[in-house]
């Protein structure tokens, strides 16, 4: 059974609130990325939509705020926390990391937002096997050289391919291959993989790429305006709440 179609068991108590946010935005314009669809139609601009109190302090308590994550930018109290759950495998996920990430990182560099990384390996075993790759390297610390460089190449790896492109990024990145090899295959990464899964699949994420900015849904692909909006509106709220 795909992932996706999984159920964990695990819903929070505010996770219905939240789903029904994120329909509203879906209509407002938000394009909600799945594995099929028209790409145009994930890029929807959408129309600004407030942040209650109540999605804010949802976002806070899903927001990890630990110094020692290996797969968070920023600081630990950084007023705004953008969560992104991703699959290795998914295109839009790449155009993510590839257009828009970099371009916000004026905001994590100036104290004003952290970003923290989740995995939702839901296409594919090829998807959860990249995923506890990223978990291991991240043990060695090179979590984000990983990332970038796995999402650099605008392509999709499976079975042989995924193999020969992990054993090339441990390389390009200089990780010790043997610990990488033993740290993937470690109930350590597969607890951790699922951990963030089961996270995302509790506030109903169903495809990629997803986000929380302050627990506000921005599901899709969305341009770059949509992101600095969603961070320049929490920004503000945060400075009100002072």
């Amino acid at each position: 059974m795909p992932r996706s179609a999984r159920t964990t068991g695990r819903w929070a108590p505010w996770a219905p609130f939240l789903i029904g946010t994120a329909i509203l935005l879906a209509i407002a314009g938000y394009a909600i990325v799945a594995s099929g669809g028209d790409a145009a139609d994930r890029e929807a601009a959408p129309q600004s939509a407030p942040v209650s109190s109540d999605i804010r302090a949802m976002g806070e308590e899903l927001a990890r705020r630990d110094a020692d994550d290996p797969m968070a930018l920023g600081d630990t109290d950084a007023p705004v926390v953008l969560i992104a759950y991703s699959d290795y495998n998914c295109p839009f996920c790449g155009r993510w990391v590839r257009e828009i990430q970099p371009e916000l990182m004026r905001y994590v560099d100036d104290g004003q937002l952290r970003i923290e990384w989740r995995e939702f390996p839901y296409l594919s075993d090829d998807s959860t096997t990249a995923a506890r790759a990223a978990h291991a390297a991240g043990v060695q610390g090179k979590f984000w050289e990983f990332h970038d460089t796995y999402y650099g190449e605008d392509e999709k790896f499976e079975g042989d391919a995924l193999k020969n492109e992990l054993d090339a990024i441990a390389d390009d990145i200089g990780l010790d291959k043997k610990r990488f090899d033993e740290d993937r295959e470690s109930g350590d990464a597969a607890q951790a993989v699922q951990r963030d899964f089961d996270e995302g699949m509790g506030i109903g994420v169903t495809g990629t790429p997803a986000f929380l900015v302050n627990g506000q849904p921005v599901m899709g692909a969305q341009p770059l305006p949509v992101f600095t909006q969603a961070i320049d509106t929490a920004l503000d709220d945060a400075k009100g709440e002072k």
